[in-house]
């Protein structure tokens, strides 16, 4: 992983963290993200229409693996909404973070997506599934089956699966992007994004249309600022994970380095929102730096 691609990862985890502690005052919901990706998509559409993208010179391929990793995309925001509305935040987001580390790793090792990762980072990432494991822990008894396999535990299960599948799918069609078009790297992470955005704002629509308490909260909530912020936070934390996918051999390493959101997540938490840092807790974020050390080595 080269020095530029950490410091964009690193800068998009702030706007990462910042969208989520909007997301917690608000209880997120289909609706709260549909706007979320309206907003991302009135933000990203002067620059994508500036572009000079020539649409006709873009492969049918790019377009059927934008609408794979914009399925996977809806999974993750339905799962994330429901997760975060029956199980604590602490609990949920930590867990979400870590499958996809181990799952990013299988599936491209499988699938022979990217370069082989060496020994080291492959240990960096299983200590940073491991630090992500024991962050939501109060105390070391917690440490159980029960903790984990909870209700909460199947929409937490479809957050690392969605997640998993559109940071693929997502790196695929930036190769694609790459080798057809695009000497500016920034109009082409803007251009993907924008269009993303646009998809999943078209397919939230319809997952809010059909519900009534869905349609109820696009009310309340299309009244607060919070989605809108949220909306342009996303879109500007992942332009910088789709411009880091530009100097990887593998997307694994964005999908590890990602999970710095933690630690921030943790002191801001503690700082901010004067939350309890735990022993397990400060361990847990502990082995994740150790994790990312590794994996960079």
């Amino acid at each position: 992983m080269t020095f530029t691609a950490f410091i964009l990862v690193f800068i998009s985890v702030f706007m990462h963290a910042g969208w989520n502690f909007l997301g917690k005052k608000e209880s997120p919901s289909a609706a709260f993200f549909l706007l979320a990706a309206f907003a991302g998509t009135l933000f990203c559409l002067p620059f994508a229409l500036c572009s000079g993208v020539d649409f006709f010179a873009i492969p049918l391929k790019f377009w059927r693996l934008l609408i794979i990793s914009i399925l996977f995309n809806l999974v993750y925001f339905v799962a994330l909404a429901r997760g975060y509305r029956c199980g604590d935040i602490s609990l949920v987001y930590p867990l979400g973070r870590a499958l996809p580390v181990l799952l990013t790793a299988i599936v491209t090792s499988l699938c022979g997506i990217g370069k082989d990762l060496s020994d080291c980072a492959f240990a960096g990432m299983v200590t940073v599934f491991a630090g992500c494991i024991i962050m939501p822990l109060q105390q070391w008894r917690d440490f159980k089956l029960k903790t984990y396999f909870s209700k909460v535990s199947l929409w937490i299960l479809l957050i690392s699966i969605g997640t998993t599948g559109y940071t693929i799918f997502d790196s695929m069609d930036m190769e694609i992007l790459k080798q057809i078009y695009f000497k500016n790297t920034i109009l082409q992470a803007i251009f993907y994004m924008g269009a993303a955005d646009a998809l999943i704002t078209f397919g939230m629509f319809w997952i809010v249309i059909f519900s009534r308490n869905e349609r109820r909260e696009l009310m309340r909530i299309s009244r607060s600022y919070a989605p809108y912020i949220a909306g342009i936070f996303t879109a500007s934390a992942y332009i910088l994970v789709l411009l880091a996918m530009n100097h990887v051999d593998n997307v694994c390493y964005i999908q590890a380095f990602r999970q710095m959101s933690l630690p921030v997540g943790m002191l801001a938490g503690v700082l901010i929102l004067k939350e309890s840092c735990s022993l397990p807790k400060i361990i847990g974020i502990l082995l994740v730096i150790s994790g990312l050390i590794m994996t960079s080595l």
